[in-house]
């Protein structure tokens, strides 16, 4: 049983109360946020958990008076309107506490080590069983890999894991896909090159969040190894050693762009995206292929442009940085496109991969219903 969080005193101070819970944490709260949050039926539907006002009807009203039983904060305001709150509830708000909570905690990782630490699980505890889907979330939210192996090698099993990772994502390329070389978009990924490691979809407004692939057939032919790389690890040795082109790729909007018959996607955003709050890394959106030409400013935004650029791709492109590892049917790959960087080998012979996108909402969403994060 959770412990009960408990108040040891109460101070009003005008318009704030600070709030002294046992456990030594102390809040101070404002008589705007308070009104706000109360949580009696006319304030809030808690069948729903949201709000019944707008918050143009919420009335600017005082604190009249304030009490607390050991557990409970009671607010009287000067229109007589009556506010109870739960310490449980309360505690919560600590700002530094709060704002530790809602951090999203990666280990990073680079070479092929990370194998051996990433989650392993078979389909069928993976779609029937919680523990087994927890496994795979904790593993995509420290590491942003997981494999879920025993799948039948075909579109139609591998849909069954792309539903159950949150739901599939429908883009331009369809929502389940099959991919070989047959150049079905203008897209290298479907050929049989080498591709460097990179972000898919950062010509999207909203990038895709995780990848599965999963290949289901590679015969007459070798190569085409995948290679991953995590890409939180290099924006955070970029930071470390040339500090000032990490702030530029975290400011300056790059213009990314796809283009075929009937389509014309087109993003500009930063190549590394970090918490204002936290400072930390949030997402990577590097992808040589797909930057668009750009004009300048001046010429040193330009050279800081490729500097940064440059730098950036060294971490990237160190074979000591990635795990390489051969897909093989019955195996499928799930990663987060927010933060590993993908590529390939080239290859020969026929390599027929399918696979999907699940949108980013949608995965954190059944982490947060497994109570993985806030």
């Amino acid at each position: 049983m959770a412990a009960v969080t408990r108040i040891q005193n109460i101070t009003k101070i005008k318009g704030t109360v600070d709030v002294n819970f046992a456990n030594g944490t102390t809040v101070k709260f404002e008589d705007c946020w308070l009104r706000d949050h109360c949580r009696c039926a006319t304030c809030y539907h808690a069948d729903t958990y949201q709000r019944a006002q707008h918050i143009l009807d919420i009335p600017e009203a005082k604190i009249a008076d304030v009490a607390f039983a050991e557990t409970q904060l009671v607010v009287t305001w000067n229109d007589n309107h009556r506010s109870t709150y739960e310490a449980d509830f309360l505690v919560q708000f600590n700002y530094e506490t709060y704002k530790e909570g809602q951090r999203l905690k990666p280990v990073l990782w680079h070479g092929g080590s990370v194998a051996e630490k990433i989650a392993r699980v078979q389909a069928d505890k993976f779609l029937k069983t919680k523990e087994a889907a927890e496994e795979v979330f904790q593993s995509l939210l420290d590491y942003g890999v997981a494999l879920i192996e025993g799948v039948d090698p075909n579109l139609e099993a591998t849909e069954q894991v792309c539903k159950a990772l949150g739901g599939v994502q429908h883009t331009i390329f369809g929502g389940m896909w099959e991919f070989t070389t047959k150049a079905d978009h203008a897209d290298t990924a479907y050929t049989n090159l080498p591709l460097a490691v990179h972000n898919d979809s950062t010509y999207f407004t909203e990038s895709t969040g995780l990848q599965i692939l999963h290949c289901i057939e590679h015969s007459g032919g070798v190569g085409g190894e995948t290679v991953l790389v995590d890409g939180f690890y290099g924006a955070t040795r970029l930071q470390a050693e040339f500090p000032e082109d990490f702030d530029f790729l975290t400011e300056f909007e790059l213009e990314a762009e796809y283009i075929e018959e009937g389509h014309h996607h087109k993003c500009a955003a930063p190549v590394i995206r970090i918490d204002k709050r936290t400072k930390d890394i949030k997402q990577i959106r590097f992808n040589v292929y797909d930057r668009a030409p750009m004009a300048f400013e001046d010429g040193e935004e330009c050279r800081a442009y490729y500097r940064a650029l440059r730098r950036l791709a060294k971490y990237y492109q160190d074979a000591g940085n990635q795990w390489q590892f051969k897909l093989k049917p019955g195996v499928v790959m799930v990663m987060d496109n927010f933060r590993v960087l993908h590529g390939r080998t080239g290859f020969s012979g026929k390599r027929v991969l399918c696979g999907s996108y699940v949108a980013r909402s949608d995965w954190l969403d059944r982490a947060r219903a497994l109570r993985l994060i806030q």
